[in-house]
This record gives C-alpha cells, sequence and structure tokens, in this order.
C-alpha cells in the first residue's frame, strides 16, 4: 500500500471509497460532484493498478469484493481524518485533533473513564478514540496512536513501548459467587469468537495454569468480548479478567477476585507510535499523561520501553 499511495492520484481512491461506502457509482458521483462515468473509470483505473477486483456491479448497486472490502475498511476512516482535519482547519485553527486507536474492551473498561483527565491536562486537543485496530501503522491514515493488546509489529524508527505485563484471573459480581461448591459450583463466562491474535484467555487454559480442574469447563454462557464484563458485573456468572481491565471495577467493588489464582499471559498492552507521530506536541503530551495514568494504578513499570 506503501507504494501505490505515491503512483495513485487521490480522487481514484475517493471514488472508490465513496462508491463502497454508498453503495452506487451513481449516489458517489453526485456526492463527488464528477459524472457516472468518470466515477466507473477512476474505479477501473484503481482496480487495474491493484492488479485485483475491487467491486461487482448489479441490478442493486454495487458489492465489495474481499480486496475491496479490505482497502475500504482502511480507506474509509483516513478520508474521515482528512475531512476532519479540512472542518478542524477551517472553522478553528487553534485546535489540534488527536486520533487514538485501541480493542474495544481497553476502551470502554480503562481509557474512557480517564479520558475527561486528559481534556483538563491538554484543553486544546481533540480527542477521538476509535476502537478498532487494523493492520496498518499509526500515522498511516488511520490513527496518530495505536494502543493494542500485543506488539503488532512496527516499522523501521517507529516507537513500540510496552506499557502493562497482564496477568489472567477469575472475577464476578460479590452475588455470583455460590454460597457452596466454590469454582466447581459457579457459572464460567466465556468469551464468544476471540481473536486468535490475542492468545488462549480460556478457561480450560487458565485452569491448566493454574493446576485446577472443575466439572466442565466448556460450559456456560457466551458473549461477545466486549460484553464480557458487562456479563460479570450484573452477576451472570465468573469471568476470566486481565489485570488492567479489571482494575477499576475491582477497585469500585464492582468484581471481586474469589480465588487468589492467576496465571501471566505473556501478553500486555503497547503503545504504537509512527516514527512522524512521535514528535509531535500533542502526542508526546498523551504519551506522558497515559504513562502517568497507568503508574497511578500499576506503578511504575521496570523497564518502560520493549521491542
Amino acid at each position: 500500500m506503501s507504494g501505490i499511495s505515491s503512483l495513485t492520484p487521490l480522487i481514484k481512491l475517493r471514488a472508490f471509497e465513496a462508491a463502497a461506502r454508498l453503495g452506487s457509482i451513481s449516489r458517489a458521483g453526485a456526492e463527488l460532484s464528477i459524472s457516472v462515468s468518470a466515477v466507473s473509470r477512476h474505479i477501473k483505473q484503481l482496480e487495474e493498478d491493484l492488479g485485483a477486483p475491487l467491486l461487482t456491479r448489479d441490478s442493486r448497486g454495487v458489492r465489495l469484493t474481499d480486496q475491496g472490502r479490505r482497502l475500504h475498511r482502511s480507506l474509509e476512516p483516513a478520508f474521515n481524518m482528512i475531512t476532519g482535519a479540512v472542518w478542524q482547519a477551517r472553522h478553528d485553527p487553534q485546535r489540534t485533533r488527536l486520533t487514538v486507536m485501541t480493542v474495544p474492551l481497553f476502551a470502554s473498561t480503562w481509557l474512557l473513564p480517564r479520558v475527561p483527565g486528559f481534556g483538563r491536562v491538554a484543553p486544546e486537543v481533540d480527542l477521538v478514540i476509535t476502537d478498532s485496530i487494523t493492520e496498518e501503522m499509526p500515522g498511516a491514515g488511520a490513527a496518530d496512536i495505536v494502543i493494542d493488546w500485543r506488539n503488532t509489529g512496527a516499522e523501521e524508527g517507529a516507537v513500540a513501548e510496552k506499557l502493562t505485563d497482564e496477568e489472567l484471573f477469575p472475577v464476578c459480581a460479590p452475588s455470583a459467587w455460590p454460597e457452596d461448591g466454590g469454582l466447581d459450583r459457579a457459572t464460567l463466562l466465556h468469551r464468544h469468537s476471540f481473536p486468535q491474535r490475542y492468545g488462549a484467555l480460556d478457561w480450560p487454559t487458565f485452569l491448566a495454569a493454574v493446576d485446577r480442574q472443575v466439572p466442565h469447563p466448556h460450559s456456560g454462557p457466551r458473549f461477545a468480548p466486549g460484553l464480557l464484563m458487562d456479563a460479570a458485573r450484573t452477576g451472570c456468572g465468573v469471568a476470566l479478567a486481565t489485570t488492567t481491565i479489571a482494575h477499576d471495577d475491582l477497585a469500585a467493588g464492582r468484581l471481586v477476585r474469589p480465588i487468589p489464582d492467576s496465571t501471566a499471559t505473556g501478553y500486555g498492552y503497547w503503545l504504537l507510535l509512527s516514527a512522524a507521530a512521535a514528535d509531535r506536541p500533542e502526542v508526546r503530551t498523551f504519551c506522558t499523561w497515559l504513562r502517568e495514568e497507568l503508574a497511578a494504578c500499576f506503578g511504575p513499570r521496570q523497564t518502560p520501553s520493549e521491542g
């Protein structure tokens, strides 16, 4: 993709993005104020540049191919950033926008409650948080900063800093722990369709690591990863949580650790920055604030930079 960006005129990418988003060549032409034939020509030329079909056309409009879907997933946030940057420059040139991309669970359980604090530290920065991770490095168009569960690989000169070391342990609402029988009688909550890239954070793996056995380790309701902690808070059963994700709920008493067992995951949250973004003042401010917030929860890391 990096080579194509310098060879492919932006209008071709814009034509494809609009047609993919709107599901129509004609609506894309109306939005871009160009003819339908011009939109089709730009998309055809882009497909030739890439050597792969991006759209298929039928009576109901256009459909994305697998290659087209991957390209659109990267282009849409990039064009949103361009649009936002132009709007910002036009309406309030004194403000700065900073886009942080992270995984949904980290965003909802740990980061979002602390966003007002960042607003007090840097009131001139408009923070944009997206809760999805792409394969793009920060600075490639989708985000200025990425906070991911693992180091997904950094380009040469980029910053990859490990922020946390995560352990895995059971948590539940106080009311969800059975009075008799302990973990053998508890309802186990499971992650549904958890991406392989995050490693094995399931009950069989945990139980083997701590040398425990329960009668039916695979039984119990399953939840999307972003809903699992909500299910634990509402008393649905016992969930497996990691250090950072469980911190605030444990501190507030919404969740408890019913048994002391835990196991190291071998993973942690990583801060990923492109070389170009690392020296921007607002990026440095956010990174300093982030480290301080994590240190307030878990103490300073002994080795703050790895990889």
